[in-house]
């Protein structure tokens, strides 16, 4: 009976020489020890009160963490920031009445709440730009000459690619949007009569693609596509013959091409930018170039020289490497 009544007589007049805080954050967290990443022993909510040592609140200079009890007697520490000292004292106005800026301890979701939570409705856009490199379609003209050596550069260029997240889609894996490719290749030939022949070829690439990400985590996302494009070619060829004579002339056309693609996106390598790379497969339908006008110097070209680059079924293998923004 004395032990109990010594108890409640030091517990009195520890009452007696101390402080209350008030908690003025959403919920703030009684640590084991002064360290934020320590156990938490209690959480308590905003307006709830604490025990504060009389010698702490007399400080001007408070230290990080305070000294306090939970709940069942045990010692704990409080973020000194997250509590206003009640000393019913002038110098109790030197600590706010609220948290001085966005309460970090507030989980709580800004209001109105979507209709789709707790997935997320955000529109996204992407827009990526890439340097592409892929094999030559090797689609030379008929010369109607026998050619000693030739030979094909790499198709090189620029690809853009705009998609949208797919309204429907609360996962955020859909997007679809627009596909477009510039590239350009040469080709030359030599003749066994020592003539050449430079073929300079450009590709404009336009149409719809629609793309899922397979995996994705906070560093990755691995996306699958697929669409096609309504494609412009435009090839110049220049003739020179060993006399010194030569003539270029223009081909032009039309053709669709099928795709699929895979790519992988490095997300938020630099803020709100992500790296990307991966693979284009391109399927060429057949279509046909033809000249804008006849030749001039048959002699250059030949006598039967069509008017005419004619194209069968062209498989191509691009790789591109680029940049990606996410808005």
């Amino acid at each position: 009976m004395k032990k109990i009544l010594l108890a409640m007589c030091l517990i009195i007049s520890k009452n007696a020489f101390s402080f209350d805080g008030v908690i003025i954050v959403l919920e703030a967290p009684l640590l084991k020890a002064p360290n934020y990443k320590s156990v938490v022993l209690q959480t308590l909510r905003k307006g709830s009160r604490v025990y504060v040592p009389t010698e702490i609140g007399n400080l001007d200079t408070l230290p990080e963490f305070i000294q306090t009890y939970d709940r069942v007697g045990n010692m704990a520490y409080i973020p000194t920031k997250y509590i206003k000292i009640v000393t019913n004292e002038l110098s109790e106005s030197k600590m706010p009445i609220s948290y001085p800026s966005s309460d970090p301890t507030d989980y709580r979701l800004e209001e109105p709440i979507s209709q789709n939570y707790p997935f997320d409705d955000t529109t996204y856009i992407r827009a990526s730009l890439a340097f592409s490199s892929g094999n030559s379609t090797k689609s030379p003209y008929d010369y109607n000459s026998v050619f000693t050596k030739q030979e094909f550069s790499s198709e090189t260029g620029a690809r853009l690619n705009v998609t949208r997240k797919i309204s429907f889609d609360n996962y955020d894996r859909y997007y679809f949007g627009f596909f477009g490719v510039i590239s350009t290749s040469n080709n030359t030939t030599l003749f066994q009569n020592n003539s050449q022949a430079v073929e300079n070829r450009s590709l404009i690439r336009v149409g719809p693609v629609i793309t899922y990400d397979v995996f994705k985590n906070t560093k990755y996302r691995l996306t699958l596509g697929t669409g096609f494009t309504y494609n412009y070619h435009k090839s110049s060829l220049k003739l020179s013959s060993s006399d010194g004579s030569n003539e270029e002339r223009l081909f032009t056309g039309y053709s669709f091409s099928p795709m699929a693609n895979t790519l992988l996106q490095l997300v938020e390598v630099i803020p709100a930018t992500d790296i990307i790379g991966g693979v284009d497969l391109n399927l060429y339908l057949p279509h046909i170039q033809k000249a804008s006008e006849s030749a001039s110097l048959p002699e250059v070209w030949g006598s039967n020289s069509p008017n005419q680059i004619s194209t069968g079924f062209k498989p191509q293998v691009a790789f591109f490497l680029g940049v990606q923004v996410k808005y």
